[in-house]
């Protein structure tokens, strides 16, 4: 008989049970979002359909001409939103990250449909995903914060270190671009940090808040069009 799985073995294998798809924030960099744009350009509508069906179904709340059926696909056309915030003298607020919608109650990822196990974005998803459950400190891995209650951690083969490697640098790049775009709009608007001011977007009301970004043409500013 097998033994209990080493959380800290560095080993890993995929259950497709979506516990990290809905027990996690999955942030999202801008070059990402642009991917992710595209690749849903390449859906049809009834891609669109049959996810938001499914997941609905799978929710016991199948009913395609009511509230949720519009309000889910609204999601998936708007599929991200501001996360870390700051805020600066005269009620400014910028955003500075940004992640994937999560659905009310369940936080489960927009993307993520519980009743194949699937992900309607899996070739665009992004390095948090790729990388979960793992990241990479001073050349080893190290388990990203309450992944140890995935199933998967522990069984199957090694995590290749090498791309793991790979795809951490990746991130650090991407956070460096965004932080030199962030601080750069900052410095050019001439704003000026309110100390010890952060917050979420949710609890800022959307007159108040700017998304650099946005503001930049680097992401769209409205939703994808319907299918």
């Amino acid at each position: 008989m097998g033994g209990l799985p080493d959380k800290g073995s560095g080993r890993f294998l995929c259950q497709r049970c979506g516990w990290c798809c809905q027990n996690q924030l999955i942030r999202v960099f801008t070059v990402e979002i642009r991917a992710i744009i595209d690749l849903l350009k390449h859906k049809s509508r009834e891609d669109f359909e049959d996810h938001i069906a499914s997941c609905l179904a799978y929710e016991g709340s199948l009913n395609p001409y009511d509230y949720n059926f519009k309000k889910r696909m609204d999601m998936l056309l708007s599929f991200f939103e501001p996360y870390e915030i700051e805020v600066f003298e005269g009620e400014v607020a910028l955003a500075k990250t940004h992640i994937i919608n999560l659905l009310p109650g369940t936080m489960r990822c927009v993307f993520y449909n519980p009743l194949s196990s699937s992900c309607f974005i899996y070739s665009a998803r992004p390095l948090t995903c790729r990388m979960f459950p793992y990241d990479v400190k001073e050349d080893r891995l190290v388990m990203i914060n309450e992944a140890d209650k995935c199933p998967g951690v522990g069984l199957g083969e090694l995590v290749n270190l090498s791309r793991h490697r790979r795809l951490s640098i990746m991130c650090q790049e991407l956070l460096h671009q965004e932080d030199h775009v962030f601080l750069e709009f900052v410095r050019k608007e001439g704003l000026t940090r309110k100390q010890g001011v952060k917050s979420k977007s949710h609890s800022l009301s959307v007159g108040r808040l700017i998304d650099p970004f946005v503001k930049l043409g680097l992401i769209p500013s409205q939703k994808l069009s319907e299918h």
